[in-house]
């Protein structure tokens, strides 16, 4: 089966396997299109052409193909229609133009006025991140509803134009290494939990020697050179710290 879709709810679960109690392994959030491998009774084999991440969506979930090529740089975006509303979340896309037609209802998207995009790129970056305080945790959640720490990277640098894969297994082979004192706003810091080795979380240098990450809930924390402190103590050992921009 080939077929190209859209997604057109505020987020749609990507789940590991085709059945509602499989993992949520990451989501489609409005307006990413995507690719049908396969079908499954009631469930699609997708691929999503942003970040070619795979997974299996309920056919109930499935719209067919359209064109959004916008994308929001806001947490989220309301766009109110008759007795209804649609939210586009931060990082999702839209059309061009201030109306679109879903199921045959027509919604009229309230753009703020001011966006980021006058800022230089890390302050904007900065202030797409810090708009996610207190979002909760969520795995495979890349929304304002609840984000996990890679989803958070991935979304932030998305709404500001940059590419960055979904995992931080794959994000952490992304842009050059520096030195812990050498490190600035914006720069990606990837760590591992105490004891282990390999990579299990990823968050952002906010200001020196402090990182905004999806542990919980999005937060701030302190950095150091050996870690991230949380509640008084070490609870990851960094790795490296990357700069993608």
């Amino acid at each position: 089966m080939q077929d190209k879709g859209t997604c057109l709810i505020t987020y749609v679960p990507l789940r590991a396997e085709p059945r509602s109690g499989a993992e949520m392994v990451s989501s489609l959030i409005f307006g990413e299109s995507y690719q049908v491998l396969n079908q499954q009774e009631d469930w699609l084999h997708i691929r999503c052409d942003y970040d070619q991440y795979e997974g299996w969506i309920s056919k109930g979930s499935h719209a067919a193909y359209v064109a959004m090529p916008d994308i929001n740089d806001s947490l989220f975006l309301e766009a109110p229609g008759h007795h209804q509303k649609i939210l586009i979340p931060c990082g999702g896309q839209m059309p061009e133009g201030m109306q679109m037609t879903v199921d045959g209802h027509v919604y009229d998207i309230k753009r703020k006025l001011k966006t980021n995009h006058h800022l230089p790129l890390r302050m904007s970056i900065l202030k797409t991140a810090q708009a996610f305080l207190n979002t909760p945790y969520l795995w495979g959640g890349r929304c304002f509803m609840g984000i996990d720490c890679s989803g958070l990277m991935q979304v932030v640098l998305k709404a500001n134009g940059i590419f960055l894969p979904r995992d931080t297994s794959q994000q952490i082979l992304q842009g050059e290494e520096v030195a812990f004192d050498a490190h600035e706003a914006g720069d990606l810091v990837f760590f591992a939990k105490p004891g282990k080795t390999n990579v299990s979380h990823v968050g952002m240098v906010y200001e020196k020697n402090k990182v905004i990450h999806s542990s919980a809930k999005v937060q701030f924390s302190e950095l150091t050179a050996s870690g991230l402190m949380m509640d008084g103590q070490e609870a990851y050992t960094t790795l490296c710290i990357k700069r993608v921009l």
